[in-house]
């Protein structure tokens, strides 16, 4: 017997919502039904996937990596489906690599846009980490990318879209939240929360022996830097188009000078996409918009 669909879906299900009964409404079917295909799954594979007791459920350890696998299946069997609903409509989509902070606050200046201009293109923001942006386009997951360092890619045609400054967010109760803007050297000193990317060694790299950052640690999303800011934990560094986040967490933001270090984002597509296609329409209009509507987040 081979694995059926229905049976990831239960799995999935079962597991985000930790209880049968719930999984079962979620998917409309019978608690009864639910278990029975759970069942089935685990006698197709031959292990136990879930432990059940009358309180909750829990993976296996053979069940928590299976459904790594299974949540990828389900994935990516949502995105075929989503490509198909274009094509019935006669959609071009437009996939766009990176990262969940873009996409929040620069991106969200070119989506009306697109829907005014391209009657039958969709822009498709594809969330990845900062690290996967390059092997996204690369590997044909997306049709552009926007990140930083894309033009050591040979194979990319790649443009400059976004130079901003570094900004130190700060609980307003910092000790520092009452100065105007600060040097690097002001923050030196402070626990820090930074992406560890090629960023953060050109910043150290650009600083010099002069001034050393003692205490940083890694923060793999604005959002999660900016929270542990809101708490009072330190300082967390992003670019300053990270500002309309640290707004909503009520988190206060200073330019960081002495030296005055860009951040430069750069956009990038396939050297061998075709010029006529909607790719660089896309990619065209992003670029307009970006500096048309975001010139406040430089």
């Amino acid at each position: 017997m081979q694995v059926k669909i229905r049976q990831l879906r239960a799995l999935d299900a079962a597991v985000r919502l930790g209880s049968f009964a719930e999984a079962a409404r979620a998917l409309h079917v019978t608690p009864a039904a639910l278990s029975l295909a759970i069942r089935e799954l685990e006698d197709i594979l031959g292990f136990r996937v879930l432990e059940r007791t009358t309180r909750r459920l829990r993976l296996t350890e053979p069940g928590r990596g299976y459904l790594a696998h299974a949540q990828r299946t389900l994935a990516a069997l949502e995105e075929a489906d989503r490509f198909a609903s274009h094509v019935r409509a006669n959609h071009e989509v437009v996939r766009v690599a990176t990262t969940q902070t873009i996409i929040a606050t620069l991106l969200t200046h070119v989506l009306p846009a697109v829907h005014e201009r391209f009657e039958r293109v969709r822009l498709q923001p594809v969330d990845v980490a900062a690290a996967g942006i390059a092997e996204s386009l690369l590997d044909g997951q997306a049709d552009i990318a926007i990140g930083v360092n894309l033009s050591k890619h040979e194979s990319f045609e790649t443009r400059p879209l976004f130079s901003s400054r570094w900004f130190a967010f700060m609980s307003p109760r910092h000790p520092l939240a009452h100065r105007e803007q600060l040097s690097w050297a002001d923050i030196a000193n402070a626990p820090l929360f930074m992406t560890k990317s090629g960023n953060y060694l050109r910043i150290c790299a650009a600083l010099g022996k002069e001034v050393t950052l003692a205490d940083v640690q890694e923060a793999t999303t604005a959002i999660a830097g900016l929270a542990m800011a809101s708490a009072g934990a330190g300082i967390t560094v992003f670019p300053a188009y990270v500002l309309p986040l640290a707004h909503v967490l009520g988190v206060h933001g200073l330019p960081l000078d002495q030296p005055d270090l860009p951040h430069e984002l750069e956009i990038a597509v396939r050297a061998d996409s075709k010029p006529s296609s909607q790719v660089h329409a896309m990619r065209a209009l992003v670029m307009e918009m970006i500096a048309a509507k975001c010139d406040h987040l430089r």
